[in-house]
């Protein structure tokens, strides 16, 4: 079974920070392999190396656990995982973070408002639990 952390990260507008994963062919939510809820560091090392933030400048929050099945864009078959969805607030955030698209290390990042993520069909076909999930955790 597969073990992830989710990464929610808003800005000022209520908006969910997403970043173009090239297999998947979609944006997600930052995410990492982890053990347990309280691998908070590999979260924090997560967020701090994607996005080049100082580790004292990220608050991070355990929201809640799913475990359920969903398809492995990667492996092309059924997997179940458990998923830990950490809400993550980056204090004193870079400029480079603030704009609607950006990009680091080229990889695509996005802010998406819950609408525009239930209206991206891309999105809705391969991560429309993790939306849902997300929501739920507020």
């Amino acid at each position: 079974m597969g073990k992830h952390a989710i990464i929610v990260i808003k800005n000022h507008k209520n908006e969910y920070l997403q970043y173009y994963d090239e297999i998947w062919k979609s944006y997600l939510f930052l995410n990492c392999k982890i053990d347990n809820r309280h691998d908070i560091n590999k979260v924090e090392e997560k967020v701090q190396n994607d996005l080049d933030i100082k580790l004292n400048k990220i608050e991070c929050i355990f929201k809640g656990k799913k475990k359920h099945k969903k398809f492995s864009e990667s492996d092309k078959i059924e997997k179940e995982y458990e998923h830990y969805f950490f809400d993550v607030d980056l204090v004193d955030r870079p400029n480079t973070i603030e704009k609607d698209c950006f990009e680091i290390d080229n990889v695509k990042y996005k802010w998406f408002s819950y609408d525009d993520l239930q209206k991206d069909a891309r999105i809705q076909e391969v991560n429309r639990d993790i939306v849902s999930y997300v929501k739920e955790f507020e």
